[in-house]
């Protein structure tokens, strides 16, 4: 399926394959061992970065812990039952006192 000027590129680059000199041959067998050791590097620069990682999601799992077990306004208004029970009268008229605020802004126009 290959067309002529595929197998002539192909051609040409075997061709260049077997004729490279010295030079080349060595500075290219050099970038290949400076990649090799730049992969062995490469799993102690993934543990400096995973570290900080690791710690961003251990703080955000601690903050979630605490916020479900310590509430996180303890100074805000809390609903009681004593509260509820005070002012049953006011929650059993609510439907009364809607209307009534209704009505009075209809009167103001």
């Amino acid at each position: 399926m290959s067309t002529k000027f595929e197998q002539r590129l192909q051609t040409e680059l075997r061709y260049s394959e077997q004729t490279i000199d010295a030079k080349h041959l060595q500075r290219l067998s050099d970038y290949r061992q400076q990649a090799f050791d730049n992969a062995a590097l490469a799993p102690s620069r993934l543990r400096r970065l995973l570290w900080p990682s690791a710690g961003m999601a251990l703080a955000s799992i601690l903050v979630f812990v605490l916020a479900i077990i310590v509430p996180l306004s303890p100074l805000g208004p809390t609903v009681t039952n004593e509260y509820v029970s005070d002012n049953q009268e006011l929650y059993d008229d609510l439907e009364f006192y809607y209307w009534l605020a209704d009505s009075e802004q209809d009167l103001r126009g």
